[in-house]
């Protein structure tokens, strides 16, 4: 069975390990980014990373996948990642292959993640998928008959910066009215402090000891999940927008099924509820009939599993 190494790179945490053609992972470890050393500590904590995957399996391994922030072209070189300081045409593939004289693949970490929910995930074995993941803000990919859909250079369904309100509050990628304005965790958070400025009835603020910082969209959850009016409110905001937003998409691309996936998305199926029945109301009537919203599938673990998949992804 081939083996494959998986490096899922964010701006904190490098989670590195070794998987193989069944998505499962064989050994694992987590490695500091140091991003704040500059971008040569990384790809050194990067190399730490494959040297630990790699170790025992005299480099036959089928080759290296990583998924990082920010934008990738067609070569592997890396632009934009804003919790990287120093990334801006960054050639991370040759880096690695040269070095470890394997096959190396890199993509954007949100496209990789739709990656593997289709092969190991929620989205096996579907024709045309979408994912998304909600979290500080809106990440998205699709993939269609095995493959990620990317742009003619760059990886591309930057979900998150779709406008669902031209007249909208202003994103922070310069756009006004992006979905993501709408659902990002700090936006959520806004509207919990919002209300309970204007004194309304709510047990939010006594569940965060009284201290506007310690809200979270889990505390709100958690405030739902006790009859909470407000948190109710917001939550079902929260699933009406991307419900909206969602019917956009099922009347584009026609999915068999939409993952989604992300802190925001956990432990929240009055979300789900609110996008499934907005898109059976919004969208048109034959393609809302065949698609299917569920939680993605693989866990705490997707970033490990989903970069190693980008070795198996069909051609």
């Amino acid at each position: 069975m081939e083996k494959v190494v998986g490096i899922d790179l964010g701006g904190t945490f490098i989670e590195a390990g070794l998987t193989n053609e069944e998505g499962q992972i064989l050994k694992k470890k987590s490695f500091p980014t140091l991003a704040h050393q500059g971008r040569d500590v990384v790809i050194e904590q990067i190399s730490k990373a494959i040297d630990f995957s790699l170790q025992g399996t005299n480099n036959i391994v089928k080759g290296i996948g990583i998924g990082t922030p920010g934008v990738v072209d067609n070569r592997g070189y890396v632009f934009d990642s804003p919790n990287l300081p120093g990334w801006e045409n960054l050639p991370l593939k040759d880096i690695f292959q040269e070095k470890y004289s394997l096959p190396v693949v890199v993509e954007n970490d949100v496209n990789t993640i739709a990656l593997g929910e289709f092969l190991f995930g929620a989205g096996k074995g579907s024709n045309i998928m979408i994912c998304a993941t909600l979290g500080t803000g809106v990440g998205g990919g699709i993939v269609y008959k095995g493959k990620i859909v990317r742009g003619k250079k760059y990886s591309a369904v930057e979900l998150g910066h779709i406008t669902i309100d031209h007249n909208g509050p202003q994103c922070k990628c310069g756009n006004y009215g992006c979905i993501e304005r709408f659902v990002g965790k700090e936006y959520i958070i806004e509207r919990a402090v919002k209300a309970i400025k204007e004194k309304k009835e709510t047990i939010i603020y006594s569940l965060a000891d009284k201290n506007l910082e310690n809200i979270t969209p889990k505390l709100i959850k958690e405030a739902f999940a006790k009859g909470d009016k407000v948190a109710e409110e917001i939550l079902l905001d929260v699933g009406l927008c991307l419900g909206a937003f969602f019917t956009s998409l099922v009347n584009i691309f026609n999915p068999e099924i939409i993952v989604i996936g992300g802190g925001i998305a956990q432990d929240a199926e009055i979300i789900f509820e609110t996008i499934r029945d907005t898109i059976k109301k919004r969208a048109m009537k034959k393609l809302a009939e065949n698609v299917k919203v569920v939680p993605a599938g693989l866990g705490s673990e997707t970033g490990i599993i989903s970069a190693g998949a980008l070795l198996f992804q069909k051609v």
